[in-house]
């Protein structure tokens, strides 16, 4: 059963950060030119200029690949419906700050963080819940940074904000992408008469241009791989036996910069499996990278290379999921709402990143190897 959050004023909120996505035709080209005029996401030479053009020149390409799709982004119907249950369950396992609130805050989108907080200003505390689950500083990163140049012109609001950054290392985590992996596993093996030994599983995961990690330290890439050994070997354990590999993919901006390899069209091309099962590693709710991007693009490219294809699962509303986070909102609150971010990069070149650590009372040091 849902929870009715209108009977009582939410004692407390919790937003859950993510980029969000257009939802009509005529929304598409403010959301991409938001997104790569965004220097903490994308760092461009002249980068109002060069992101509005990349932006202009890409809205025609983006508007038909949703048509194609027959629908704009799904993901703010499904973080409500996920914040609709994750309070639900909340009000259940932690009577004593109930009731609660759970919201989607987005950066590119409508419903805007700044927006949400503006409108649970009067709850005893607000929660900023990273839905990245691997820490970048073009994501998660950007996200905290959105919400802290709005709360730095509301200080009134500073000591009810915490926040839950970086999941991806949960032992529920891991458990939850093994057993959506080894269903889908099992039942592409089982329709078409595979062994084990047939199918590769290629995790895919949104790309950075190289330098962020190997020169300004991001370590996005890092727990990337992370999630994996761990996935990886949560499915041994369970008895699969296959190949894997990583890709990355939604490589965007100017053709000169290097991004992290290889890509996933690149993985597919030298798979020597008769079937590739596709994990899209990094996102917690299906968006137009895992419906277009995945779906159709990678399809053809498996299914022209001659071989079967299959996509696990996203977590949407998976009950395991909802119980993941409502577990890390009550664990969170159990630590009277301490806050822990990832430490800036070692060369950190953002402008409120520090800022942003110390305001939500996470100390600003940098990575020592």
């Amino acid at each position: 059963m849902i929870s009715d959050t209108t009977k009582k004023p939410t004692k407390t909120a919790i937003l859950l950060l993510n980029m969000g996505g257009p939802e009509s035709a005529d929304e598409v080209h403010p959301y991409l030119k938001e997104l790569f005029q965004d220097r903490e996401l994308l760092r461009l030479p002249v980068q109002k200029i060069l992101g509005n053009f990349i932006a202009w020149r890409r809205t025609p390409f983006i508007q038909q690949r949703y048509e194609e799709l027959g629908q704009y982004s799904p993901t703010r119907k499904i973080m409500e419906q996920q914040g609709e249950h994750i309070a639900a369950s909340l009000d259940n396992i932690s009577p004593e700050t109930a009731p609660h609130a759970c919201v989607p805050g987005f950066r590119y989108a409508v419903p805007r963080t700044g927006d949400e907080l503006e409108r649970f200003r009067d709850a005893e505390r607000i929660i900023l819940f990273s839905h990245y689950p691997q820490h970048s500083c073009s994501t998660s990163g950007s996200s905290l940074c959105d919400a802290y140049r709005w709360l730095k012109n509301h200080s009134e609001l500073k000591n009810k904000i915490s926040v839950i950054d970086r999941w991806w290392d949960r032992e529920d985590y891991t458990d939850l992408w093994a057993k959506l992996i080894e269903k889908k596993f099992r039942e592409f093996t089982s329709a078409h008469s595979l062994q084990d030994e047939d199918v590769l599983i290629l995790y895919s995961a949104h790309s950075l241009p190289e330098a962020y990690c190997l020169e300004k330290g991001d370590r996005y890439n890092r727990e990337i791989k992370g999630s994996i050994e761990n996935i990886e070997k949560s499915l041994k354990e369970l008895g699969l036996q296959h190949n894997h590999a990583l890709g990355w993919q939604s490589k965007v901006g100017p053709k000169r910069t290097k991004w992290l390899t290889p890509s996933t069209p690149e993985v597919i091309e030298r798979t020597k499996e008769k079937g590739i099962l596709i994990v899209p590693i990094a996102f917690t709710t299906d968006h137009i990278e895992t419906l277009d991007e995945i779906d159709i693009e990678f399809r053809e490219y498996v299914e022209d290379a001659g071989k079967l294809f299959s996509r696990a699962d996203c977590f949407n509303l998976e009950d395991a999921f909802i119980q993941l986070c409502s577990k890390l909102v009550r664990e969170h609150i159990a630590v009277s709402y301490e806050s822990s971010i990832r430490p800036c990069c070692e060369n950190c070149v953002g402008l409120d990143c520090a800022a942003m650590r110390e305001f939500f009372s996470s100390t600003p040091v940098h990575y020592q190897e």
